[in-house]
């Protein structure tokens, strides 16, 4: 039997570790981007999966869950689609979810013309398109020739073989793959254009990766800016009583932690602004935590979603472990510190 390399997710699916999942065999991975006709109802977890599954390097497809009872439907249904994945790099087709029982009672006929409004919708923004049913409804409720002439079949049959051609196969929901500690949709693979990119995109120059830049207050002193790692900000057997923090592109917040607990996140690089130039409020600070957001654009530029790295120092002690904006899974704290020990010295980079 041919090897599992694909699963799909949505909001269903939460705390996945994509590194581990790719350690594991998988190479694709298929987000559901939303359902219905209005990109409002966006899934709640694309964003968040489509970045993480981008950093791990995982190959990339969507699909949208259909309600449609018309073709008009279909059409608003394909442009919320495009709506929410505007900008970024699909290296699949764009899947059309067809299975809700409400629309049986439309008959074959008019479901294959909403399979193929939808489709057509999509090619025209020079995406890939896909039709994905399971065994009943490619049988009895859609033109399966006709969509398999024209688009990418994803065929949901668990079994131990598939009995209608297609591109992928969806061969169980009760699947089991290191990186998720629970049931999850496994799929096979058997026509590998599907990787060809999904949109006809004009090579780009590789864009380099932004500078962040860095200073800190010590006895009531601001010291000099620091940039990514030339250097770092601080010195040693001196504690930080506050942090100021900026980025050549993109946007970071970042928060401060006292004694008192988390100061509020701020945004800001002054000195002379007291509510969102810096972090801190004269105390000394024990613990940071930093937070990088990647222009759309640069993300499809560089093929990844950079993040903030940085590390502190226990004030004349070693530096503890570096962190990843606000990560919490593979050993991450979320933060940089130990809470009780205030710092002295601190490294940032984007990465």
């Amino acid at each position: 039997m041919a090897k599992v390399t694909c699963v799909d997710i949505s909001e269903f699916q939460q705390n996945i570790d994509f590194n581990k999942m790719k350690n594991d065999g998988i190479k694709a991975v298929i987000i559901r981007a939303g359902y219905g006709r209005e990109a409002s109802q966006k899934d709640n977890m694309f964003e968040s999966h489509f970045r993480n599954a981008k950093n791990a390097n995982l190959k990339i497809g969507v699909y949208w869950y259909s309600y449609a009872d018309s073709v008009s439907d279909a059409e608003k249904e394909a442009k919320a689609c495009l709506e929410c994945i505007k900008n970024k790099s699909i290296d699949m087709p764009i899947y059309y979810d067809l299975e809700d029982s409400s629309q049986i009672k439309l008959g074959k006929t008019k479901l294959t013309e909403i399979a193929e409004k939808f489709c057509e919708t999509i090619k025209r923004s020079n995406y890939k398109a896909g039709v994905y049913a399971n065994l009943n409804w490619f049988n009895n409720y859609l033109d399966y020739d006709k969509l398999k002439s024209k688009y990418s079949i994803w065929l949901a049959q668990y079994n131990s073989v598939n009995e209608l051609s297609c591109d992928i196969w969806q061969n169980s929901s009760t699947g089991k793959i290191n990186g998720y500690g629970r049931n999850i949709d496994t799929n096979i693979i058997f026509n590998e254009s599907v990787f060809d990119k999904s949109k006809d995109e004009p090579e780009k120059e590789k864009a380099n990766i932004p500078d962040i830049f860095y200073k800190v207050r010590c006895n009531g002193v601001w010291l000099p800016e620091v940039k990514n790692l030339e250097d770092y900000a601080g010195i040693k057997g001196r504690a930080i009583t506050d942090i100021a923090i900026r980025v050549s592109v993109g946007k970071v917040w970042y928060q401060a932690h006292t004694k008192s607990g988390w100061l509020p996140k701020v945004s800001g690089y002054d000195i002379d602004d007291y509510e969102n130039g810096y972090a801190g409020n004269g105390s000394k600070i024990d613990a940071i935590r930093v937070y990088y957001t990647t222009p759309q654009s640069l993300a499809n530029s560089l093929g990844k979603y950079l993040v903030a790295k940085y590390r502190v120092s226990a004030t004349g002690n070693e530096y503890f472990d570096w962190q990843h904006d606000d990560q919490t899974t593979n050993n991450q704290d979320g933060y940089a510190g130990l809470f009780g020990n205030s710092i002295d010295r601190v490294l940032l980079v984007l990465e």
